[in-house]
């Protein structure tokens, strides 16, 4: 083989043999596009030779090669008429799959979002929480959350204080955290644990508003914070996300693998966090911190119940049938 050429080289080498570079924009373009079909469905037919044998695999390779060679002529042809660089393509590719699928970059390396928070409004680092289910009066199964464990506890040996004018401020430990929730369905369907879902985003990410609120942790000491990340829209947002989740997981193997969460997954997930601290989050540590939370709450629900560690150093999520060991003593508050 020859040296080899850079992508840009290749486009402009392409255009070259493009036999209507002289036409319109419009033409090039869209005869380009129809190409591009074309070649698809080549490579798919020779691939279905090979698959029932109608071609030996060697032949096969070789007109794949091909095939795919004028996939890229086709490729730098629509790029042609357009202005736009391959390598610029390139590179602008290589940057959304690294942020949309790079699971190798790892969760630990990522932001922790409240660090410049006073200890009284900052989430702590471990979480340990008993979801019990059971009958109310009219016989519906509900959940409810008991705070067993929080490491650091800045509210020890007080308690929670409560703020007259505003919503409670902190946490108890060994009390209840909101209220009990029934699946708010026709059918029995697990929603009751959904606030799994809500903990997946927490230990992964470091973010969510409605556990937020829930713990009484709301950053009220900056104004813009308080407006702009810890207000009710984005604990509605949050809310309406846990929901639309839910509703998908049920076509998607309930995000079994973090490769059931697609592209359509992620795009509603920038929805819902748009100009928001969570916006700049990366796809492939939202589909990690979904899968965890959705086999979380799977979890739960076969077993009415169980124990939740929440790790946010670690950024691990991890179910306990039986209550797991707890600190002998509270850790000392941050800060």
């Amino acid at each position: 083989m020859g040296n080899l050429m850079e992508l840009n080289e290749y486009q402009d080498e392409a255009q070259k043999t493009n036999l209507i570079a002289k036409r319109s924009r419009k033409i090039r373009r869209d005869a380009a596009m129809l190409g591009l079909a074309s070649e698809a469905g080549s490579l798919l037919d020779i691939h279905k030779k090979v698959i029932t044998a109608a071609v030996d695999s060697d032949v096969g390779r070789v007109a794949f090669r091909r095939e795919l060679g004028d996939l890229l002529w086709y490729v730098a042809a629509v790029a042609k008429a357009d202005g736009l660089s391959l390598e610029e393509l390139a590179q602008m590719n290589l940057e959304r799959t690294r942020k949309g699928y790079g699971e190798d970059l790892g969760l630990v390396g990522l932001p922790i979002l409240d660090l410049d928070s006073p200890p009284k409004e900052r989430f702590p680092r471990r979480l340990v929480i008993h979801f019990k289910q059971f009958k109310d009066d009219h016989g519906r199964l509900r959940a409810k959350m008991t705070l067993l464990e929080a490491i650091p506890d800045p509210f020890f040996p007080k308690g929670a204080m409560i703020r007259k004018t505003k919503s409670n401020i902190g946490f108890t430990v060994g009390a209840e955290l909101g209220d009990s929730l029934t699946d708010n369905a026709r059918r029995v369907n697990g929603y009751r644990f959904h606030d799994a879902i809500h903990l997946g985003f927490l230990a992964h990410l470091g973010w969510s508003p409605t556990l937020r609120s829930v713990l009484g942790l709301k950053r009220r000491s900056d104004d813009a914070t308080d407006e702009g990340e810890d207000s009710a829209r984005l604990i509605f947002a949050e809310e309406g996300l846990a929901a639309v989740l839910f509703r998908l997981s049920k076509q998607r193997m309930n995000f079994k693998h973090p490769l059931n969460i697609d592209g359509e997954i992620i795009e509603v997930v920038q929805a819902c966090t748009e100009g928001s601290e969570a916006e700049g989050l990366p796809g492939w540590a939202w589909r990690l911190a979904i899968t965890s939370g959705f086999a979380v709450m799977e979890q739960l629900t076969n077993n009415r119940g169980g124990y939740i560690i929440a790790d946010l150093d670690d950024r691990t999520l991890t179910y306990s049938r039986t209550k797991p060991r707890l600190a002998a003593m509270k850790a000392p508050a941050l800060g």
